[in-house]
């Protein structure tokens, strides 16, 4: 007759030793005391470089969609959405009126006077936004929230690590 306890084993497997779950319970307890610094205060050159970034980013997917636009309109087939994009940023369908618009997107993040001015806007408003958050507009919004993720993510990281180094060291002794 076999061995029932030997075949048990095999399916359910031991519970984790004293030492691993001190590991475990020291990593968790790292990240989720890492996790606070979501809290930490924005600072004004992360919030600026990341308003500036998001703002570019923006306007290269413009570009791109108008890119597409004017492809459509040379093969003579602009889509409906094509049309309320060309009207809702005041263009016609040409294609030539479509390339400036494109090289003035272009030139608003690439054009270091244009990229200056872009972040001295956002470094006057940085003050008042903090302030009062409800002044925000939605790339500011959308910087200060990247920032704390970012703060989030880094803080979790760092916290797991130095929680599963203690949790090593503990498991020693």
């Amino acid at each position: 007759m076999p061995n029932i306890t030997s075949n048990l084993n095999s399916y359910y497997p031991s519970s984790p030793s004293e030492k691993q779950k001190k590991r475990i319970g020291a990593t968790i307890a790292g990240g989720l005391i890492g996790m606070n610094a979501y809290y930490l205060p924005v600072t004004k050159d992360s919030f600026v470089q990341r308003a500036f970034d998001i703002t570019k980013n923006k306007t290269q997917n413009q570009i791109a969609v108008l890119g597409k636009i004017a492809k459509e309109i040379e093969n003579k087939s602009l889509s409906t959405e094509g049309k309320m994009i060309l009207q809702e940023m005041n263009l016609s369908e040409d294609v030539a009126q479509i390339a400036h618009k494109c090289i003035e997107l272009d030139n608003s993040v690439s054009d270091t006077s244009m990229i200056k001015s872009l972040k001295d806007n956002f470094i006057r408003n940085y003050n008042s936004f903090k302030k009062e958050p409800s002044l925000m507009d939605k790339t500011s919004n959308e910087a200060f929230r990247a920032v704390k993720k970012t703060k989030f993510k880094w803080g979790l990281g760092i916290g797991a690590a130095i929680g599963l180094a203690l949790g090593l060291i503990i498991g020693r002794n």
